[in-house]
């Protein structure tokens, strides 16, 4: 079957790690975990494979623009967003991470250039998975320090942060406020060491509930 895929492996700086050998272990088994949550707004893992020892992921290729391109470019033209639209994507991705969290796994990295639309269906997809991690509720650890300013929150910031399932619902939610805004939250971080305050979404956007 003649079909467009994307082949993802470690990038060269996980290649230098000396622990590289473990985390392309757990990168294979997070990928076939990932291939098991089969479900339309998450992109699909076909398959894995092993080339000159560097662990390779097969997924699907998605056709159309990430939700930051797209909702910029759609303000050129148009101006914001419907609230309707907006919540459709969200909800979507909503489901997504639901299936996501059934399987004990958190995406870590929630925000618009991680969501692709669909050219032809106009339907948002999760896509990489890069900082997907196993996790344990309640269990306190230390995490890789990658994250989004913007969309991480604040246990990103912590060397040794409680990570849940509302890590992702924050970057969710900030998506959203993307979305209808046009712009980036001020980081979390931010807010909390200098009591920066978080301009609500209807300063910039008077048509939203």
């Amino acid at each position: 079957e003649n079909r467009l895929v994307v082949i993802k492996t470690l990038n060269r700086e996980q290649q230098q790690k000396p622990d590289f050998i473990e985390r392309q272990k757990k990168f294979r088994i997070e990928a076939l975990d990932l291939a098991k949550c089969y479900h339309p707004h998450i992109v699909q893992v076909y398959d894995t494979f092993l080339e000159n020892g560097l662990q390779a992921l097969v997924m699907e290729h998605i056709d159309g623009d990430n939700l930051e391109i797209y909702v910029e470019n759609y303000f050129t033209e148009n101006g914001f967003l419907s609230e309707a639209e907006a919540l459709r994507y969200i909800d979507q991705i909503g489901q997504a991470l639901e299936c996501v969290h059934e399987r004990q796994l958190l995406h870590r990295d929630v925000k618009p250039s991680n969501i692709i639309l669909r050219k032809q269906t106009k339907e948002a997809v999760l896509i990489d998975f890069g900082l997907a991690r196993e996790f344990q509720i309640g269990k306190i650890r230390t995490m890789t320090a990658s994250k989004t300013e913007g969309y991480a929150p604040i246990e990103q910031y912590e060397r040794r942060g409680d990570f849940g399932y509302y890590t992702d619902v924050y970057a969710l939610a900030a998506t959203l406020y993307t979305l209808l805004t046009v712009r980036v939250p001020i980081p979390s971080h931010y807010r909390t060491e200098d009591n920066v305050k978080l301009s609500p979404p209807q300063k910039y956007n008077e048509d939203i509930s």
